[in-house]
């Protein structure tokens, strides 16, 4: 029996041995190029839909007309029935709502008030009464059409545009106040005449009948005449 001989393992010469390192490399390129993902891949999740914007809900209600303004400090007066004037603080609507005077009047306005009277008409004013302190920029004073008024000055004849008035006083001289009316008034009523004999002429107030019941004078004439008063001689004959 022959003794065993170990030879070295001699790779036998194939035809692949010269493409299996391209094909090897190809491979790991390819393995390369593809993204790296970890464990099962994610499936693609489609796009959020755009977000619906809320339903706004209009609501149309049906409000009576009324006048409204603004107080001195901006907050909103109340409403006024429509046709009507209205007031907000201490003055005072009179003459069945056609008018309106200072807090107080005909006596002393009080220091440190206001008022706005809103909802007037677009007519000229018409001023009864006005006494108001005058001093420099009217610190007391009646505002019409953003101009004050203040002395024995009101605003006559002026027409509000934006239909209010607004009364202000300070903390210094107060005076008897105003009072403003926006329809026409009646002349003031004159007392009846006290009956008066026929055949005489007779006379009211201070002036003087004279000369047997044939002149009538002025009241201490030929002296000067006082100051606010008058008189009314009645009864005359109808001579020239």
């Amino acid at each position: 029996r022959r003794p065993r001989v170990d030879t070295p393992f001699k790779m036998p010469s194939l035809k692949m041995g010269v493409k299996m390192p391209s094909l090897f490399l190809a491979l790991l390129a390819s393995a390369a190029a593809a993204p790296a993902t970890k464990g099962r891949p994610r499936a693609t999740e489609p796009p959020s839909p755009p977000a619906t914007p809320p339903k706004i809900r209009y609501v149309v209600t049906e409000e009576k007309q009324t006048n409204v303004a603004t107080t001195k400090g901006g907050a909103r007066a109340p409403a006024c029935p429509l046709g009507d004037v209205c007031t907000t603080g201490p003055c005072l609507i009179t003459d069945g709502g056609s008018c309106a005077t200072s807090p107080d009047f005909p006596n002393l306005y009080p220091t440190d008030e206001g008022c706005t009277i809103y909802g007037l008409p677009p007519v000229g004013l018409d001023v009864i009464a006005f006494d108001v302190e005058d001093y420099y920029d009217c610190p007391d004073h009646l505002t019409v059409n953003g101009v004050k008024y203040c002395g024995t000055s009101g605003p006559a004849g002026v027409v509000p545009s934006d239909g209010t008035m607004t009364w202000v006083s300070d903390d210094g001289v107060t005076v008897s106040g105003w009072k403003v009316c926006w329809a026409a008034q009646p002349p003031p009523s004159l007392p009846p005449l006290a009956p008066c004999p026929l055949g005489d002429v007779c006379t009211t107030g201070p002036c003087l009948i004279t000369d047997g019941g044939s002149c009538a004078t002025s009241p201490d004439f030929p002296n000067l005449y006082p100051t606010d008063e008058g008189c009314t001689i009645y009864g005359l004959p109808p001579v020239g």
